[in-house]
């Protein structure tokens, strides 16, 4: 039988998976991990978590991939002028170096997003092989997750101009207050 298992980090997180209760060969009761819920407190919650994320990262990663095309051609046309003997000035190599950097940067993301692609793929399957609920619900769930996420966008952005605003406004008094 699955039930939810919720513990607090170090970090003073809240950690939520899927687990398995289940008996060893000794006969001792063991919990198996099925999935992390990923902080969220249901199977509903969770699965509509991962549904917007998966999203949110399929759309980075077709963004990403058409720059790796491009990143890639660079590469093979830099490293094919290299083998035939171009000679690259210091200036020259300087862009290049910063350019591959670049790109090694934007491999590593590309990795990184298929990677969370995968876990989210795993760990979805088995979390909704525990969830009751039915599709629509779940729909409505991802829809409410989406809502809340933008509400909680907006609401960092509307934050920090209310504080970039607020220190401007001190900023100016003190000015005031120190000048003669």
């Amino acid at each position: 039988m699955a039930y939810v298992k919720t513990r607090t980090t170090k970090a003073r997180s809240i950690s939520t998976a899927l687990v398995e209760a289940y008996r060893d060969e000794g006969g001792r009761p063991r919990q198996r991990l099925l999935a992390s819920l990923h902080g969220e407190p249901d199977a509903l919650a969770a699965l509509a978590k991962l549904a917007a994320r998966r999203d949110e990262l399929r759309k980075e990663r077709d963004t990403l991939t058409a720059d790796a095309v491009d990143a890639n051609k660079f590469y093979e046309a830099i490293t094919l002028n290299t083998l035939q003997g171009r000679q690259y000035s210091a200036a020259e190599r300087k862009e290049i170096d910063a350019l591959m950097k670049q790109r090694d940067r934007l491999l590593a993301r590309v990795a990184k997003v298929e990677a969370d692609l995968a876990t989210i793929q795993k760990d979805g399957l088995v979390i909704k092989k525990h969830c009751s609920a039915t599709p629509d619900q779940i729909q409505t769930a991802i829809k409410a997750h989406k809502r809340k996420q933008n509400d909680a966008e907006a609401l960092v952005l509307g934050m920090e101009y209310g504080l970039r605003e607020s220190l401007k406004e001190a900023k100016a008094k003190l000015r005031r207050l120190r000048s003669i």
